[in-house]
C-alpha cells in the first residue's frame, strides 16, 4: 500500500475488482437482517389449526420468493434478453443457446437473496416449529387442553373449540409447546437449514468449475474481456450522452428559432409523448422496419419532424411551380433551330 492511495480509491478499485463478489455480500447481509427485523416485529405463531402451517408457510417461502422475483427485475440482463425480442431485425435475436446460458446465470443470481432469507429462517427454527407444532399436539397427550372447560367447550362446540378445524389438534398448545417439542423442532430447522446450505455450495462450486473449465479464455484473458466490456460500456454511455445533447440542443433551436409560436405548437410539445408500437397489428403483421423518420422519442421531436415534412413540402411545390417558367425561360435563350 502506497502514501497516495487513499481509502476512497482502496474501496473504489477492490469493488471493481471483487463487484460481484462484494454485491452478492451486500444481498446476503441485508437479507439477513431483514429476516431477523422482520421475525422480531411481525412474526407471531397463531394458536389456531392449521392456520399455523399458512401462516409459518407464509413466512418462510412468501419472501423467498418475493426476493427471487426482484432479483430477475433488478438484473439488467433480464431485460437486455426481454426487451424488444419480438421485433427484432432478422439476424439479430439472440441464439437459443445464449439466451439459455444468460437465463442460467439471471436465474443463479437472483437466488442468492431467497436462499439466504431459507436459510435463515430454517436457522431459526420459529417459523418452522410454528408450522410442525399440529404434530405435537394431539389433543389426548396435550396438557392444555386437559381442564373441563376446555372439555366440555369442545363438546359443546362453541367459539374457544373452532379455533382448531381438526378436532383432534390441541389449538392451545400449538403457541405454547414443551420444552422437548419445541428443542426437538428447532434442531430439525436447523438440520434442514445447514443441509440447505451444503447442498446449495456444492452444486454452486461444482457448476462454477465446470463452466470454467469449459471457457475458451485462459483466466487472464477473461480479465480482459470483462475489463474492456466495462470500458466499452462506459465510453459508449458518455458518446450516447453528448450524441443525445446535441441532438436535443438541435430541436430545442429550432423550436424557439420559430418566428412565431401558437398556442398549437406549445400544446405539441406540452402532451406525453406516445406510447405506441409501429409492430402491432398491420406493422407486425406485415413485418414492417421504422423508418429513421418514424422514431419519435418526444413530442419536441415530432413537432420538429413535422416541421421538417412541411419545409419540404412547401419546397417542393414552389420547384413544382418554377418548373414552367424555368423550362420557358430555357427556351427562349435556347431557341430551336430548324
Amino acid at each position: 500500500m502506497s502514501a497516495t492511495d487513499s481509502p476512497v480509491s482502496l474501496v473504489t478499485n477492490s469493488f471493481s475488482s471483487y463487484g460481484p463478489a462484494v454485491l452478492n455480500g451486500l444481498i446476503i447481509v441485508s437479507t439477513i437482517g431483514g429476516q431477523s427485523l422482520i421475525g422480531r416485529l411481525t412474526f407471531s405463531c397463531p394458536c389456531a389449526y392449521p392456520l399455523n402451517i399458512y401462516h409459518a408457510s407464509t413466512f418462510i417461502f412468501g419472501p423467498a420468493l418475493a426476493l427471487f422475483v426482484f432479483g430477475l427485475l433488478i438484473n439488467p440482463n433480464t431485460w437486455k434478453l426481454i426487451h424488444g425480442c419480438c421485433n427484432r431485425s432478422r439476424g439479430t435475436s439472440h441464439p437459443v443457446g445464449t439466451a439459455i446460458v444468460y437465463w442460467l446465470q439471471i436465474v443463479a443470481q437472483s437466488l442468492i437473496a431467497p436462499i439466504a432469507w431459507l436459510f435463515i429462517a430454517f436457522l431459526s427454527g420459529n417459523y418452522y416449529e410454528c408450522m410442525r407444532a399440529g404434530d405435537f399436539c394431539d389433543i389426548s397427550n396435550a396438557h392444555q387442553c386437559q381442564n373441563g372447560t376446555y372439555m366440555s367447550g369442545l363438546i359443546l362446540g362453541n367459539a374457544v373449540a373452532t379455533i382448531a378445524f381438526d378436532n383432534n389438534i390441541c389449538a392451545d398448545c400449538i403457541c405454547s409447546l414443551d420444552k422437548i417439542s419445541s428443542g426437538y423442532l428447532q434442531s430439525q430447522s436447523q438440520v434442514i437449514a445447514w443441509v440447505l446450505l451444503i447442498m446449495v455450495g456444492f452444486v454452486a462450486l461444482t457448476i462454477v468449475c465446470v463452466v470454467r473449465m469449459c471457457d475458451k479464455y485462459t483466466y487472464v484473458q477473461n480479465c480482459y474481456v470483462k475489463i474492456y466490456r466495462d470500458e466499452e460500456k462506459k465510453l459508449f454511455d458518455e458518446i450516447s450522452r453528448e450524441n443525445a445533447r446535441q441532438f436535443a440542443e438541435k430541436n430545442v433551436k429550432t423550436f424557439f428559432g420559430a418566428v412565431k409560436l401558437s398556442k398549437v405548437d406549445w400544446d405539441t410539445i406540452s402532451a406525453l409523448p406516445s406510447i405506441k408500437n409501429p409492430y402491432i397489428l398491420q406493422h407486425w403483421m406485415k413485418k414492417s422496419q421504422i423508418t429513421p423518420e418514424e422514431w419519435e422519442y418526444t413530442t419536441l421531436q415530432r413537432w420538429n419532424n413535422k416541421q421538417n415534412l412541411t419545409i419540404e413540402r412547401r419546397s417542393m411545390m414552389q420547384a413544382r411551380e418554377l418548373e414552367p417558367i424555368m423550362s420557358q425561360r430555357n427556351e427562349s435563350e435556347h431557341p430551336k433551330t430548324s
